[in-house]
């Protein structure tokens, strides 16, 4: 979005009197926005904003949505995520993974009856079996476009088939590592310790403000200095704005379009007139804090009390526009260490949260729903954990463990995954127009495809939309019932 001029005054009398009601900084503050600006105001109810290559001025290439296949609730935060997005920045294409490389054929869907439609996607998208970003290109005829491979996803999809039919094998051996380490916990963890550990093991899981109240506990009852933790403690004051807005987000249409009628009533026709114009270009909640800015000394103090909310929403952008993701994601793995080691004492201790982490990797791995990042770290410090799994006396059926790690089934599937990020950025390249902004909606697993966006030199945005906890029964039933139909 090119950024918002400041108003032109044509007399000195006009000048001053809108100085009284609106400064230029103000108008520099709610005016100059830009995608990423947009991106960072995203309600903290939908999601968050995970990590990023760009700076603060620049304009992604690509906002990456990471997909939690047939998550309801995920999906209808996907649905409103790219609805808000949509609303604020002009989008070029809109990507998905899992539909062939190309413009896909909508048409069967769009023309059923609007009505009929609505309910039944509805309906779908309750139960899992239709994506956000499906549901948005259906209800507000957007086209949608595929990025997969045939040969190379029905290969990865059979072989999801398998291992999801032979998930047992390794939950079994899984469970008995657990209860293991279980013992082990009761006799050498607190109370803290198994607190901090469920934070962050689940932090990408749990919603924003139930994460940031986990996170204050955890600074006070370590007496953290927080001055350390710059970008933390900017993201903690954006989520507790928006927890504090969510009484008042419902009247936000009906309160801006009662303070346009204010405006209209006493501020200069040029005025409200420019305002009507630009407004277009902002999101409801620019729009809101831009009119009560010039509307202000008209209100009457009851007015004014009423409006209050105003300036947490105020509160809110200003944090959002200062804050660095890249400095957070940095911040928020030194803080995780600072913390493991203050409450984690002895080498024990340490050696038994680190195989409890691996554990609770290798668990994710084998159901298939591990995210890149963690795909990494499991592989990075496999060796470590197999050394001390063998020199630990404890968990008994350590070699079926191991074997896990080393199974061949598990190692295709994750590398064809692999292979399917080149698939998906030339996917992406070959079908985008230059200097354009553009969604890509994917599983996380395929962050290996970022290193191809930064050696690229295209600049990209992740968004993880909140979720209630979903463990893919759904979509993997979907795989099952796939798989069984293909081999009739």
């Amino acid at each position: 979005m090119t950024n918002l001029k400041v108003f032109l005054i044509t007399t000195f009398l006009l000048f001053a009197f809108v100085n009284l009601c609106y400064s230029d900084t103000d108008k520099q503050n709610i005016q100059e926005q830009n995608c990423y600006r947009i991106i960072k105001s995203l309600p903290v109810s939908f999601g968050k904003v995970f990590e990023t290559n760009i700076n603060n001025e620049e304009n992604p290439d690509i906002i990456i949505i990471n997909d939690l296949h047939s998550d309801s609730f995920a999906q209808k935060n996907i649905y409103s995520i790219i609805k808000y997005i949509k609303s604020e920045i002009d989008i070029d294409k809109i990507f998905i993974e899992g539909s062939p490389k190309g413009k896909l054929d909508t048409s069967a869907i769009k023309s059923i009856n609007k009505d009929t439609r609505e309910k039944l996607l509805n309906k779908m998208l309750n139960k899992g079996l239709v994506s956000g970003a499906e549901y948005f290109c259906y209800t507000t005829n957007t086209d949608l476009y595929g990025i997969e491979d045939s040969s190379l996803y029905t290969k990865t999809l059979q072989q999801a088939y398998i291992l999801i039919r032979n998930e047992n094998f390794f939950s079994v051996r899984i469970e008995k590592a657990k209860k293991e380490l279980n013992k082990l916990k009761k006799s050498f963890y607190s109370k803290d310790m198994s607190d901090f550990e469920h934070l962050f093991f689940n932090r990408t899981d749990i919603d924003s403000k139930k994460y940031c109240d986990q996170l204050i506990s955890i600074i006070n009852k370590y007496s953290i200095d927080i001055n350390k933790y710059s970008e933390i403690y900017n993201f903690i004051n954006i989520v507790n704005c928006d927890a504090k807005l969510e009484p008042y987000k419902k009247s936000f249409s009906s309160d801006f379009s009662y303070l346009v009628q204010k405006m209209k009533s006493y501020a200069p026709f040029n005025i409200y007139e420019k305002f009507i114009n630009e407004c277009k270009e902002q999101n409801m909640e620019n729009n809101l804090i831009y009119c009560y800015k010039i509307t202000n000394k008209f209100l009457s103090q009851k007015e004014k009390e009423y409006y209050s909310y105003i300036d947490i929403l105020i509160e809110k952008y200003n944090f959002a526009n200062i804050f660095d993701i890249n400095k957070y994601l940095n911040e928020e793995e030194n803080f995780y260490n600072d913390v493991s080691n203050n409450i984690f004492k002895t080498e024990e201790e340490k050696n038994i949260f680190f195989l409890s982490r691996m554990i609770f990797l290798t668990e994710k791995y084998t159901k298939l729903n591990i995210d890149f990042y963690n795909f990494d770290k499991l592989t990075k410090d496999k060796d470590k954990f197999a050394d001390i799994l063998n020199k630990t006396k404890y968990i008994k059926n350590k070699e079926e463990i191991i074997d896990i790690l080393n199974n061949e089934e598990l190692t295709v599937y994750y590398e064809n995954n692999i292979k399917r990020d080149t698939v998906f950025f030339n996917s992406v390249k070959d079908l985008s127009k230059e200097n354009t902004v553009n969604i890509l909606v994917i599983g996380g697993f395929h962050k290996n495809l970022l290193t191809l966006f930064n050696d690229n030199k295209k600049k990209y945005v992740i968004i993880f939309p909140n979720t209630n906890g979903n463990d893919n029964k759904i979509y993997k039933q979907l795989i099952l019932d796939i798989g069984n139909y293909n081999s009739r």
